[in-house]
């Protein structure tokens, strides 16, 4: 179920949104807690070659799923500073004024 769920977000990735990226982090985070949830049997599997196909598909899924998280990360990082450059101008000696940032917050229980 983890690796169809991270495929999934592969797929959505192909195209990212704010909104886009919002959803994946929900399904990325019930996919993690699957794979923790999972650990226990992973000593059992050992030898399995079934077992072994599907690390190695999820192992794929997971590198892919980074490349792409990074590729949208550095996209809309990109847009963002060309669109604090248009809105906030140049400061003294033609450089560009510096980004107002928006707070994020992120926490965990």
């Amino acid at each position: 179920m983890a690796r169809w769920q991270i495929e999934r977000v592969c797929d959505w990735l192909i195209s990212p949104s704010p909104e886009t990226l919002d959803r994946c982090s929900g399904v990325l985070e019930t996919a993690v807690a699957e794979l923790a949830d999972g650990a226990s049997w992973l000593g059992q599997a050992r030898g399995n070659p079934d077992a072994q196909a599907e690390a190695w598909h999820l192992n794929r899924a997971v590198r892919r799923a980074g490349k792409l998280l990074e590729s949208a990360s550095g996209y809309h990082t990109r847009w963002s500073r060309i669109r604090d450059t248009m809105t906030q101008g140049y400061g003294h000696q033609g450089v560009a004024a510096p980004p107002v940032l928006p707070g994020r917050i992120s926490l965990q229980g």
